[in-house]
């Protein structure tokens, strides 16, 4: 978490996972992947909100990747409406990897998508990839999670698409 990213109202913070380094996850047939999440995040405050103020906790972008252990990007979520690139809405790239040299698509591309939740990413990992989930009751535990995030959102966007 950046400095401040606990308390510091107007400013957009980073959420990482372990020091923003990609965590090693094993797959059912063995591969492993590399998940690395990352999350820009504002607290906002809402003291007229009766259902979620005080205080909230906004999304304001991220950067979620699966990578091979040498860092090579698998598929890639993003969402940087702060102007990273030209193309601002939610969208996913594919990583050379999975890509033909002489195919249509390349890395660069922006394919659009619905915002998507950290829960949906893992979802995804674990259905599609068959990343080796950690509990017996992770769908639910995912569900539940995701359940909360998207009743407090205040954005308006469908959900994601089921990658399942």
């Amino acid at each position: 978490m950046s400095p401040g990213g606990r308390h510091d109202l107007g400013k957009v913070h980073t959420l990482t996972w372990t020091n923003a380094e990609p965590v090693p996850v094993q797959c059912l047939n063995g591969e492993i992947f590399a998940l690395d999440l990352a999350i820009q995040y504002e607290i906002v405050h809402l003291p007229t909100d009766r259902d979620r103020g005080p205080y909230k906790v906004s999304t304001r972008g991220y950067m979620h990747s699966v990578q091979t252990l040498d860092e090579a990007e698998v598929i890639a979520f993003h969402w940087h409406p702060g102007g990273k690139s030209h193309f601002t809405d939610p969208h996913m790239h594919l990583g050379s990897t999975q890509l033909n040299p002489a195919g249509v698509l390349s890395k660069k591309h922006h394919i659009p998508t619905a915002r998507m939740s950290v829960e949906g990413v893992l979802r995804f990992s674990i259905e599609q990839l068959k990343v080796e989930p950690l509990r017996d009751n992770w769908s639910s535990v995912l569900s539940d999670s995701e359940d909360l995030f998207r009743m407090w959102a205040t954005w308006t966007a469908a959900p994601a698409p089921d990658l399942g």
